[in-house]
């Protein structure tokens, strides 16, 4: 039997005959597709108070994004997403992102990285995948009917990372997502879907190629 996250703690669950398998089929069902613009509003929270504002997103296959978020007040960012490589600027100091991982899985993209899973397991009706984290500890991640629904980071028995999806009826962007980082200085990110806009055409490489900061 294998232990898999769950909820506040660990449960037994039945092992997977062949999560290799189930990895590559999850990849190929929740990638990007066809190019689309996506609209949500988002907010952030850490030690200082919150931060609102408006996003858009633009998608390539495969799995190409480039992010702007826009706040209520001064400031913007601009995040790119490329082959599991995050990189962003902007003027919105000490905003954290989430890494790249949980950025995919925060727009329903299961893109775990290029390690094999060290594990799966059958609880409640999840296919839960295990695979090693970077910095130490595991992953688990949950899909539910072949679309991935939440995203767990344990370090000895410890939650440290999590999403939250919520999916409404649009097939190819969660309704909401939620990001929580419970490491010092704790924050979290969260969007609510607007509106998903299909692009006839793809999207030029250019964008998703940012400038350093300043």
């Amino acid at each position: 039997m294998l232990l898999a996250a769950c909820g506040g703690g660990f449960q037994r669950g039945t092992p997977l005959v062949d999560p290799g398998q189930i990895a590559v089929d999850a990849q190929a069902a929740t990638r990007v597709e066809t190019s689309m613009r996506v609209l949500f509003a988002w907010d952030y929270v850490d030690e200082r108070g919150t931060l609102r504002g408006e996003g858009a997103a633009r998608a390539n296959a495969p799995d190409l994004f480039r992010l702007d978020l826009f706040t209520t007040a001064e400031g913007s960012m601009a995040a790119a997403l490329v082959e599991d490589e995050l990189n962003y600027s902007g003027d919105l100091e000490g905003v954290e992102l989430p890494p790249a991982a949980f950025l995919y899985a925060m727009a329903g993209v299961f893109r775990p990285g290029p390690s094999s899973p060290s594990g799966g397991s059958a609880i409640e009706g999840y296919q839960v995948l295990e695979y090693p984290a970077e910095s130490g500890g595991s992953r688990f991640f949950y899909l539910l009917n072949g679309r991935l629904s939440r995203v767990e980071e344990r370090r000895a028995d410890r939650l440290v990372r999590r999403i939250e999806l919520v999916w409404g009826s649009n097939p190819d962007w969660p309704q909401e997502a939620t990001y929580r980082d419970d490491v010092e200085p704790r924050t979290r990110v969260r969007w609510e879907l607007t509106e998903v806009l299909p692009q006839a055409n793809p999207y030029r490489d250019e964008i998703y190629v940012l400038p350093p900061t300043p």
